[in-house]
């Protein structure tokens, strides 16, 4: 899974404040970069913030938000930075790849199909 997919499920998780039921999942470094990035998104682009918080499940991830955090991390190399650290903090946590197997990513135009494999 690519770094900004990864950081916009924390995110996601972050926003709907779902970090009661995955917080022990996900592990405090990713949830503290996570919170740095959002901050960041809040002040960069508060438009994708208020998508990140309409999720109305934190298990299905928004292809089309997924893309907007992509955009917002191209155009601002901060949020890039802020991406790419709250990835880090997730892939060091031990088993927190495995625990994203569980979030469906959900894309309302154009469908592709997206494998994942964990290990």
């Amino acid at each position: 899974m690519d770094p900004v997919t990864i950081a916009t499920i924390v995110l996601t998780i972050l926003a709907t404040k779902a970090t009661e039921k995955v917080g022990e999942k996900i592990g405090e470094g990713a949830l503290a970069e996570g919170k740095k990035l959002l901050g960041l998104l809040q002040r960069k682009s508060p438009e994708t913030v208020k998508r990140l918080e309409a999720a109305t499940d934190p298990n299905v991830i928004d292809a089309e938000v997924v893309e907007e955090v992509r955009r917002v991390s191209v155009q601002e190399p901060e949020v890039k930075a802020a991406v790419d650290a709250t990835a880090m903090a997730v892939q060091q946590q031990p088993g927190g790849i495995v625990n994203f197997g569980k979030m469906n990513i959900a894309n309302t135009g154009f469908v592709q199909t997206q494998n994942n494999t964990f290990i």
